[in-house]
């Protein structure tokens, strides 16, 4: 698909905006606000993938295709921007009062990335990321079609590798594809984000071969609509953990610089 090139001007994604520092609003988002009556209701079904308290519900990834990275991802009551040095997050560590709401990856931003013990095939999702200045992560759907998480504040001409991108698929040694955001949602760095996901799996015959190809139905990020029925023909990741197949597991990419999670939430996917 040819690369489209967005220009924006709103005034409220002008950049040069100063950075949360300690003490900053770390407060629930206005999206999950709106959302915690369907969360919190266990006949819509929702499945929370974070306790608070550990990553019980996750693996690491140990991509045997590359060099083995720490698992040493840490469980914070708060987490804000570094006032010394704002490509860094820093970290609140408490015993767990109950309170603990955030995992963040160590100082270098180079943990091992985080894998679903549970596989998915059809889902909703809903999670919250923070990166820090220059940072970025990713949202990968049964860990090979990915959302970009990066610091794109104040960003006019968007491309896939900005916030909230679909990221192209390397095809030789060549990236092919991708889709920018429709819009530049994004919060400055340091930030809670929200990420709401619709995704439709593979699909397959008997013999294992695949008739249809996974699809992002449709992507919300900080409430604005940035996506809809992207079909993905193949991972959209440079290095993939695995073929596509049925079902896998669910990816949060841990090793290319500060992000914490939070609040994040799957449920098979609702046709209705």
């Amino acid at each position: 698909m040819k690369r489209r090139r967005f220009l924006l001007t709103a005034a409220t994604f002008v950049s040069g905006a100063a950075p949360l520092a300690r003490g900053a609003d770390q407060s629930p988002t206005p999206e999950f606000e709106a959302l915690r009556p369907s969360l919190e209701d266990p006949s819509q079904g929702w499945e929370s993938l974070f306790n608070g308290r550990d990553l019980d519900l996750w693996n690491p990834l140990q991509d045997p295709g590359r060099a083995p990275k720490p698992f040493d991802w840490e469980i914070a009551t708060d987490v804000w921007l570094d006032p010394d040095d704002p490509k860094k997050l820093v970290r609140k560590r408490e015993p767990y009062s109950g309170n603990s709401r955030a995992f963040v990856n160590n100082q270098r931003g180079k943990s091992d990335s985080p894998i679903t013990k549970k596989n998915y095939a059809d889902i909703e999702l809903y999670l919250e990321s923070m990166v820090a200045q220059g940072s970025n992560s990713g949202i990968c759907m049964m860990g090979l079609y990915e959302i970009q998480i990066r610091d794109s504040f104040g960003r006019t001409e968007l491309n896939y590798g900005d916030n909230g991108g679909i990221y192209a698929r390397m095809i030789g040694d060549k990236r092919v594809g991708g889709e920018p955001p429709r819009f530049n949602a994004s919060r400055p760095p340091g930030e809670w984000e929200s990420f709401h996901v619709w995704f439709r799996a593979p699909r397959y015959d008997r013999n294992g071969k695949k008739t249809q190809n996974a699809s992002f139905l449709r992507v919300v990020h900080n409430g604005r609509r940035i996506h809809d029925e992207f079909e993905l023909t193949g991972s959209t990741r440079g290095w993939s953990p695995w073929e596509e197949k049925p079902q896998a597991p669910l990816l949060l990419q841990g090793d290319h610089g500060p992000v914490a999670f939070r609040n994040v939430y799957i449920r098979t996917l609702r046709t209705t």
